[in-house]
This record gives C-alpha cells, structure tokens and sequence, in this order.
C-alpha cells in the first residue's frame, strides 16, 4: 500500500487545499514533507535488497502495477525532496505573480503524478501518470495568461501530447514484440519479433526524448522555462525533464544495455551517442547568445540533459563495461537538479525586486544582493564542474567513460569525447556571462524594491548545503545510489573500478581549473567583441527550420487545396453538362407518344417502355439458348455479356 499511498499524499493535499478556501496554508510544504519522511521510512527496505511490488486488484485485462527498485528510490527521494526546497520559496514570490492557489494546486497535482511515473510497474501505468503530468504542469506554463504564456502553452502541450503518442506506439509494438506488456525493475524479455522491438524501443526513445529536451524535440522547453514563474521553472528544469531521462534508463533496461540481444539493439547506443552529442553542443551554442537569464538557463538545461543522454549511450555502447557511464549518467542527474534548480531560484530573486530579467538591463547587483550573489556562485561552480561542487564530481565520471568509448578508436566516440572537452568551455563561457552581467557589470538603471527575501534565501541555503556536502564527499552518491541502481538495472562486474577512482586524481582537477580559465577567457572576449549579440539567420536555427517548413508546408497545403477545388470544379461542371444533357434526351424521349425498336414502330408507347421490351426479350432469348443447350444457337465468344449470362442457374 505504501506504492499507493506516496502519490496520493499530494493528491488529497490539493483537495485538501480546495476544501481551506481561502486561508494561507502551504500546503506545498506540507504535502512534501509528509512524502519526504514516508518515502524515507517505507522505503529503506529497498535498499536492502528489496523490491517492493503492487497490483490494484481490477477485474478486466489491465491491472495497474507499481514497483519500487533502488533507481526509483532515487527518483523518488529527489522529487520529494526539491518539491520540498521550492516550496518554501513559492508563497513569498507567488505574491508577485498571483493567482497562488490555483498554482499550488497544479503543484501537488503535478507531484503526484511524477511520484507515479517513478514508481510505474509496466509501460502502461507510466504512460497514464506520463500524460497527468503533462495536463497538470501545463497550468504552470500558462499561469500569467498573456499571449507569450498561452504560445508557450500551446508549444508545450503539443510537443507533450505528440510525446505521449510515440510513447504509446512504442508500447503497442513493445506488447507484441515479446508477446506481453513488459514489467519494470525486472530486466528485458527476449523478443518474439526482433524487428517490431527495435521500432518500439525508437518510438520509446523519441517519447521521452521530447520530456528530456533531447535535440531537435527540445523546442518546447526554452518557451516553457521563460515564461512559467520562478517555482515552476526550478522544478520544470529540475525534476519534470528528468522524467525524460529516467524513461530513457528504463529503455535501457527494457534493451538489455546492448548484451543480451545483439544486432536489434545495436544501434541504440551510437543513436543516444549521435543525439546527446548534439543535444550538449545546440544547448550551449544556443545559451551563449541569449539575452534574457531564464532562456539561458532553459537552453541549459537541454545542454546538461545532453550530458545524461550522451552517458546512457555510452553505456549502451559498452555495455558491462560501460557502467562508469550509467552511474555518471544517474549521479548527473541528482547533481542538475540541485544546481539548475537553485539557479533558477536566485535569477527568480532578482526578477522579484527588480522586475527584469534582461542581463543587459541589469549589472552591478553585488552590493544590493550580497547573499543570493554568494549561492548563486556556487551553483554557477556546481554546474561549470569547480572542483569542489557537485558537479565537477559527475563530470568527472562522465568524462571518464567518455575516454574509454574514445580509446575504442571508433570515430564516433572520438568526435563524442572532443565534443565533451568543448561543450564544458561553452559552459564556463556561458556562466561566466551570466553571472558577470549580473552582479559584476557596470551597475544597472533599475529600479530595486525592499521586499522581505529570507524565504528565498532559506531554500537556496538548503540546496546549497546538500552541493557542498557532495562536492567535499564525492564518493558519497555513488556508493550509496548510483551504483547500487546501476547493479539493479543489469550492469555487473564494474563495482570495483569506482572504488579506485581519485575524484581529486591532478589531471582531473587540473582539466576542470584550464576549462573554467579558458571560460572566462571566451566571456571577456565575446563581451568586449559583442559576440554574444549576434542573431544567427533562420536557417541556421532549428526554431528558424521548424518555421521555415511550416510556412513550406502551409505554401503546399493552399497550393494543393487551390488545385483541388479547380479539379473539383471542373468536374463539377462537366458532370453538370452530361446531367443536362442526358436530361433533355431523356425528357425527349419520354414525352414521345410512340416507341421506336430500330424501324419497327410502335404506336402509344413510350421510348423507354420499348427498351425495357426489347431488353426483357434479349434475357429469355439469351436464357433460353442456354438452358437448352443448343450448340447452334449460341451466343459468340466476344459478346461482351457473356461472361454475365454465364453466372445465370442453368
């Protein structure tokens, strides 16, 4: 009962909150800590060894089935725990934007579905909690109700929608590829059809691709972050997105991390490889040149989700021992969650007293905002991969196993690894701009309100502290969940690897201290050369593409619709010609007092009463010669009805 009982702690919290009314209840909060302190206590058999199991007990061919495992005990305690965070940073800044309880409602209706989609026990429970949490979040998108809010809304739910449809595709021919809807946490089927299970896993990939902002089904996202408020962005970039990567490590499992079914998986490792490559250079090339800090650090969010999809391909790729990757991949996405959510909420702050979030209407901010400057320094180190902070820890990972792929020799993972090194620079460069713009730059013409924000800070010191706390213990995470997860989903025999593994081995640390030079090398020059400014032409933007070939295909739709109507037309008045003038024969015919049969006339019948004479005498005729059977009185081979009169009863 405890499976059910955790998603439905947020649910009969939002009833809950329709039933107070009015009164000032955080019931955010609430929710989350009650969810936080259950799943902490229910949960920590699974880590024991158990696995914990689930079956409402529905009469008809589908019963709803949950499961939690080690992987969904991590996603589980960080959806929990940053609902928690954020909470206590919601109500101060929701008296800027409004509208506050209708935003916590869709707040608890949103996590209770997250909480059920990490805790799904087959395809099917998944894509029914998948799809509540695409109509629930979308209220958060659409909460400022002005023209850009309902665009984004639009984006983000067609993009959702289209995402839950290639996620049930991908199901069906899952289901008959193995002859059965696959269970979760358990390991792969062997496949009956190897054909229709590769072509479920795409459609599979392609469905949560679009939730993990994954190149080129990202464009949705950089549209919701910027103009959801504050609270909705941090958990939208911090947890909802991972949504997209945990359906992705399922996928893996579902595929059996490329050992146990060769050639129909194969391919799946280089297709993650290809598209989280792409994924972490588009997201960074496309942060650099942002001007407003909420796009920025929505484009960054695809850029560090490029991170996680680039390691579950490797470790597809490898396979046993690929499983650096995976625990890279998993520690990674803990790690963004942390830092990208208390960038979020810092960038929040100063949209609240100050009423912009333009970098360059802003600069000089140091003075006034001493602390939020102080948490947002580590978070901006956190993402960069300082030594020291959370991030430099999982990169670190990643970038080992990105090596091993690259020592492979094959082109591909070289191109990966190089990439890898770049990506990182654009990433310091693109902080290093923030964060210069900010507080550092040459003081802004803005004006700053005196509004209360201890709130704000409590929930960025928490986030804070837990970075730190993985930064100084990097070893931590791994040991106790990302490698524990990674043995429950089938990587074995690459425990021991980890355990030798110096997070503050000289050459990393030296590597990450160049990257972060290098970053604020490329910021000073695009500032001082207004790089940054440049507007890249339509065609060399994949919302520029995406625009171009609608506008292509609206051209085709109206050019085709335009000759149809001409064709339709023509027919039209050629149909209307043959209608008159059968008409008028026949009415001529008609108003005849005498019928005609060739020169045999016969007086006081009409023309088509003598037609259907002479037809009735053709059919005994014909019918006759038949029945008799007389050689000599048969019809020729080429009369065109004979074949008919063949098919009469003799």
């Amino acid at each position: 009962m405890l499976l059910i009982l955790l998603p439905s702690i947020p649910l009969l919290g939002a009833f809950a909150l329709l039933a107070v009314g009015d009164k000032d209840v955080n019931m955010p909060f609430i929710a989350s800590s009650i969810t936080l302190s259950l799943a902490g206590w229910g949960l920590r058999g699974v880590f024991r060894g158990e696995q914990l199991t689930y079956t409402l007990p529905f009469s008809g061919p589908y019963s709803p089935t949950f499961q939690a495992d080690i992987l969904s005990c991590v996603f589980v305690f960080l959806a929990a725990f940053l609902w928690w965070a954020v909470s206590i940073y919601t109500p101060e800044y929701m008296k800027k934007e409004g509208r506050a309880r209708s935003f916590d409602i869709s707040t608890l209706l949103t996590l209770s579905a997250v909480l059920g989609v990490f805790l799904a026990g087959d395809l099917f429970t998944m894509l029914l909690f998948f799809e509540l949490m695409t109509i629930s979040s979308y209220f958060w998108v659409i909460h400022r109700r002005n023209e850009e809010a309902i665009r984004a809304g639009y984006f983000y739910l067609f993009f959702s929608i289209f995402g839950g449809l290639l996620l049930a595709l991908g199901i069906v021919f899952i289901t008959t590829a193995t002859n059965g809807l696959p269970a979760l946490g358990r390991g792969s089927i062997p496949p009956v059809e190897p054909r229709i299970f590769a072509w479920g896993l795409a459609a599979i990939v392609a469905g949560f691709g679009i939730k993990a902002g994954m190149v080129p089904l990202h464009l949705w996202l950089p549209h919701a972050h910027s103009v959801s408020p504050t609270p909705a962005s941090a958990l939208l970039s911090g947890l909802l997105i991972k949504v997209g990567a945990y359906g992705l490590i399922r996928t893996g499992e579902l595929a059996g991390w490329g050992l146990q079914w060769g050639n129909t998986t194969a391919w799946l490792g280089p297709a993650l490889t290809i598209l989280g490559s792409c994924t972490m250079l588009l997201g960074v090339i496309a942060a650099l040149l942002q001007s407003d800090a909420k796009r920025l650090l929505a484009y960054h969010s695809v850029s560090q989700m490029g991170y996680i999809i680039l390691g579950l391909g490797i470790c597809l790729f490898l396979g046993n021992a690929g499983g650096l990757s995976l625990i890279g991949a998993i520690y990674h996405i803990v790690n963004h969650a942390l830092f990208k959510a208390a960038l979020f909420l810092g960038v929040g702050i100063i949209y609240v007293r100050t009423g912009e979030t333009n970098l360059y209407n802003l600069g000089g901010l140091l003075r006034n905002f001493p602390v939020t400057a102080l948490l947002m320094f580590l978070a901006v180190l956190g993402i960069t991969g300082a030594p020291g902070l959370n991030g430099y820890a999982s990169k670190t990972l990643l970038h080992h196993a990105v090596s091993a792929a690259a020592e492979t020799g094959l082109p591909l993972m070289v191109w990966a690894e190089r990439l890898f090194v770049l990506v990182g620079v654009g990433t310091a460069t693109s902080f290093a701009k923030l964060y210069y713009l900010i507080f550092l730059g040459r003081p802004a013409k803005v004006e700053i309100s005196e509004c209360e924000s201890r709130r704000f800070h409590v929930s960025m010191v928490i986030l804070a502290i837990v970075m730190l706390g993985i930064g100084l213990l990097p070893g931590l995470i791994p040991q106790i969940l990302a490698v524990p997860a990674a043995q429950a989903l089938g990587i074995k025999g690459f425990a021991a690897g980890i355990d030798h593994l110096a997070f503050g081995n000289a050459n990393d640390v030296v590597s990450a201290l160049i990257t972060l030079g290098l970053g604020a090398v490329a910021c000073r020059v695009g500032l001082a050369t207004g790089v940054f400014h440049w507007t890249p032409p339509l065609w060399l933007t994949l919302e520029g593409l995406g625009s171009i070939l609608c506008h292509s295909l609206r051209v085709v739709g109206r050019v085709a619709n335009e000759s149809y109507a001409s064709v339709v037309r023509l027919i039209s008045s050629m149909g209307r010609a043959i209608r008159l003038s059968v008409s008028s024969a026949y009415r001529k015919m008609n108003n005849s007092t005498d019928g005609a049969l060739g020169s045999i006339t016969l007086p006081g019948i009409s023309a088509d009463a003598a037609l259907l004479m002479m037809t009735l005498a053709i059919l005994i005729a014909c019918y006759t010669c038949i029945d008799l059977q007389l050689p000599n009185l048969r019809l020729p081979l080429s009369f065109p009805a004979w074949n008919i009169f063949q098919q009469l009863p003799h």
